[in-house]
């Protein structure tokens, strides 16, 4: 085992201890996830290679099994890596846009220790609150349909394909508004590349088969 290896596998370890005790499991890529009746919540820790050690980028997602059914119906996905979409993902560094930094370089076996304790309670202080935030269908929609330019839950290649979904899930009295946006945005992102996915899904949710 490299020493980079080591110390990823040593976070990994000590996290593993606090973040069971509220019932979330770990997988090797450096997710903590936690299972529930709609999908999953998650905490990922990215580890970034640098010249030494590793820059870690903690990120918070969450998965709505539901609308990743539906998306997954008209998207263009490997049938392996369908079960793994997130909903809305966001790194904590960007969701709190406070100009400071929330990235850990770990370099040395001595650093975990004290980052163990760093990323849990930005787990605690950030990552459960914005569980509980948007554990919600409607939070869902307010988060995404209220500012219909803003990206920043979703990336921008997804924005329009899971903000429909969520519209007509709820029954939003200016779906065709919403839709007609988005067709529009995909019409002109990226040269139109995303389009004819995109009007696939919107005859799928103009079928009315998925309304609550």
């Amino acid at each position: 085992m490299t020493k980079r290896s080591f110390l990823k596998s040593e976070l990994l370890k000590s996290l593993s201890t606090l973040f069971k005790s509220l019932g979330f499991q770990v997988n090797k890529s450096g997710e903590y996830f936690k299972k529930n009746k709609d999908g999953l919540c998650s905490f990922h820790l990215v580890f970034l290679t640098r010249d030494e050690g590793w820059e870690i980028n903690p990120t918070m997602a969450i998965r709505v099994d539901l609308i990743e059914d539906i998306f997954h119906k008209t998207s263009n996905f490997e049938e392996k890596f369908k079960k793994g979409t997130p909903t809305i993902g966001i790194s904590i560094e960007k969701y709190l846009n406070n100009n400071k930094n929330y990235r850990f370089n770990l370099i040395k076996e001595s650093q975990i220790d004290t980052i163990t304790q760093e990323l849990y309670s930005l787990f605690k202080d950030i990552a459960l609150p914005f569980f509980d935030k948007f554990s919600s269908l409607e939070a869902l929609d307010r988060a995404l349909n209220t500012n219909l330019d803003d990206t920043s839950l979703t990336g921008s290649i997804f924005k329009g394909s899971k903000a429909l979904i969520v519209a007509k899930l709820v029954n939003r009295e200016d779906y065709k508004m919403i839709r007609d946006f988005y067709l529009s945005y995909y019409t002109s992102f990226s040269g139109g590349f995303y389009l004819p996915e995109f009007k696939e899904l919107v005859a799928l949710l103009d079928k009315d088969v998925f309304n609550r």
